[in-house]
C-alpha cells in the first residue's frame, strides 16, 4: 500500500466552477454586444481568446503534468525578464547604452538577454520547488 499513490478527489463545486465560467464569459460577450455596442468581431474575438485562456487554465489546474507546470515557471520567468525590461528602458539605461553602443546591440540587449535571464529564472525557481505550482494538490 505504501508504493500506490492515491488519487485526490476534487471538491464537488470544481466541474460547476468550469461551466459556470464558460457560460459567464458567453454572457457578458452577448451584454458587451447588444446592450453597450461592442463591435460583433471585438465581443467574439474577446470571448475567443477568453476561452483559450479558461482552457488552458482548466489544463494546468486538472491535468496537471511536470513538462506544463516546467513551461508556466518559464513563462511566468519571461514576466520577470518583462519587469528587467521596464526598468532597463525607464532607468535611462536603456538610452545610455543605445547611445554608446547603438541601436542593434541595445535591441538584442533589451530584449533577448533579459527575457532569456527571466526564463531561466523561471526554471531555477520551478527546479526549486520541483515544478509544483502554487495552491497544487
Amino acid at each position: 500500500m505504501a508504493g500506490v499513490k492515491l488519487k485526490s478527489s476534487k471538491p464537488r463545486w470544481w466541474k460547476p466552477l468550469w461551466i459556470a465560467t464558460l457560460l459567464l464569459t458567453t454572457v457578458s460577450g452577448a451584454i458587451g454586444y447588444l446592450l453597450l455596442h461592442v463591435p460583433i468581431e471585438r465581443a467574439v474575438s474577446a470571448v475567443a481568446l477568453t476561452f483559450v485562456c479558461i482552457g488552458i487554465a482548466y489544463y494546468i489546474r486538472v491535468r496537471p503534468s511536470m513538462t506544463v507546470n516546467r513551461i508556466v515557471y518559464i513563462l511566468g520567468g519571461i514576466g520577470i525578464g518583462w519587469v528587467m525590461w521596464v526598468l532597463y528602458a525607464v532607468t535611462g539605461i536603456g538610452r545610455w547604452v543605445t547611445d554608446t553602443l547603438g541601436v542593434w546591440p541595445s535591441l538584442i540587449i533589451g530584449f533577448a538577454v533579459f527575457y532569456t535571464i527571466g526564463a531561466l529564472i523561471g526554471d531555477w525557481i520551478g527546479r526549486k520547488r520541483n515544478y509544483r505550482l502554487p495552491l497544487s494538490p
